[in-house]
């Protein structure tokens, strides 16, 4: 069962035994709405897609940076101390006003502990 707590944002995915008691218990509190009993499987005409391979993924690369950085709480400043780019050329990449280059691809991952191919494709 997929579940989405409106205020605070909060999604939840339960299974097994007791996770309707769990969103019964949600719902005293905040306002949920579930989303799909099934936990979001696919159904029907509904088609598995490779995320990466879409147009919006192949336009948005860029931000994979990021969010990278965001998810292990360094600031543009302190990833262009790692990478030895300025923190401009950090915050160009970002935004994507910059190409990722390979050898970008890999000072950044370096910095961030992640794959160069997550960033360079």
């Amino acid at each position: 069962m997929l579940a989405v707590v409106k205020t605070p944002r909060t999604e939840v995915m339960l299974s097994g035994v007791g996770a309707d008691a769990v969103i019964e218990f949600l719902k005293t509190k905040f306002m949920v709405e579930i989303v799909s009993e099934d936990g979001g499987c696919v159904s029907g005409d509904d088609e598995l897609v490779d995320a990466n391979k879409t147009e919006w993924a192949k336009e948005n690369k860029f931000r994979v940076l990021a969010g990278a950085r965001l998810k292990i709480g360094l600031t543009q400043k302190q990833v262009a101390d790692l990478t030895g780019f300025r923190q401009s050329v950090v915050c160009e990449y970002e935004n994507g006003k910059r190409k990722m280059t390979r050898n970008a691809a890999v000072r950044f991952a370096k910095a961030l502990g992640t794959s160069p191919d997550k960033l360079f494709n």
